[in-house]
C-alpha cells in the first residue's frame, strides 16, 4: 500500500482530517460510510477501528489510525508543507496544542452528550438532565474560544491552522444551527475566514457541515 485510506462518513469528524490531506497534497483513497445506516458498526469497518468511530486513516505502512486530533497531529508532523500547524518550537505551537486538545476533549464530548445522551446514562429517564448539562457545557468552552481567539482572525492570529477548521466543524454541530455565530462573533469571523481558503470550502460541502 502506498496511499492513505480515510473512512470517513458525512456530518463526522472526518472533516479536518480531509483538510489536513488535501492541505499536504498527498494522494489518498475514500472510503465513505453511512452513520444513518449505522455502517461504523459492522463488522468490516470494526475490524478497523472496533470503537466503531469514524474517523479512520490506514497510514502507507498499514497502520490504522484514530481519533481526529492524533490523526491531524500526525499529518501535520509527517508532512509539514501543509502549514497547517506549527511546527515544534515555535512560538505558536504550544498555544495551537493546548486548543486543538481542548477541541477534541472538551467540545467534541460536549457535541456528543447533546446529539446522543442515551449513551451516558444506564436511566433512559436521565437523558434529557445529561443533553441539557452538555448544551450548558457547550456555550460555557465555546465563550473560552471566543475569548482565546482576541483580536483574530484566527486562533493564531493571523495564521490559519487546522484547529481553526477544528473548531469550525464542532461550532458547525451547535444544535441550534446558524444561532452560534451572534453569541459568539469572533468564532464566526473565524469561520468565516477558514471557508474562504480554497483547500477547505469544498471538504466543507462534501462533509455537509451547517453554517455557524
Amino acid at each position: 500500500m502506498s496511499r492513505y485510506k480515510l473512512y470517513a462518513a458525512k456530518g463526522s469528524g472526518a472533516f479536518p482530517v480531509a483538510v489536513m490531506l488535501a492541505a499536504a497534497g498527498v494522494p489518498y483513497d475514500s472510503e465513505w460510510l453511512s452513520l444513518a445506516a449505522q455502517d461504523q458498526h459492522r463488522a468490516g469497518f470494526l475490524a478497523v477501528n472496533p470503537r466503531g468511530q469514524i474517523p479512520a486513516l490506514l497510514l502507507p505502512d498499514g497502520q490504522v489510525m484514530t481519533e481526529s486530533a492524533a490523526i491531524c497531529l500526525y499529518l501535520a508532523d509527517r508532512h509539514p508543507e501543509s502549514g497547517l500547524f506549527p511546527r515544534p518550537q515555535s512560538a505558536g505551537r504550544a498555544k495551537a496544542l493546548r486548543w486543538l486538545i481542548f477541541a477534541a476533549t472538551q467540545l467534541y464530548e460536549d457535541d456528543l452528550r447533546i446529539y446522543y445522551p442515551q449513551r451516558y446514562t444506564g436511566d433512559p429517564a436521565g437523558a434529557p438532565a445529561v443533553k441539557a448539562a452538555a448544551a450548558a457545557a457547550f456555550e460555557r468552552h465555546l465563550d473560552m474560544v471566543e475569548a482565546a481567539i482576541g483580536t483574530g482572525p484566527f486562533l493564531l492570529g493571523g495564521t490559519l491552522s487546522i484547529v481553526d477548521a477544528y473548531l469550525t466543524m464542532l461550532a458547525g454541530w451547535h444544535p441550534r444551527a446558524g444561532a452560534a455565530g451572534k453569541r459568539f462573533p469572533r468564532l464566526a469571523l473565524l469561520a468565516e475566514a477558514v471557508l474562504a481558503d480554497p483547500r477547505i470550502a469544498p471538504h466543507w460541502t462534501d462533509f455537509e457541515m451547517n453554517e455557524i
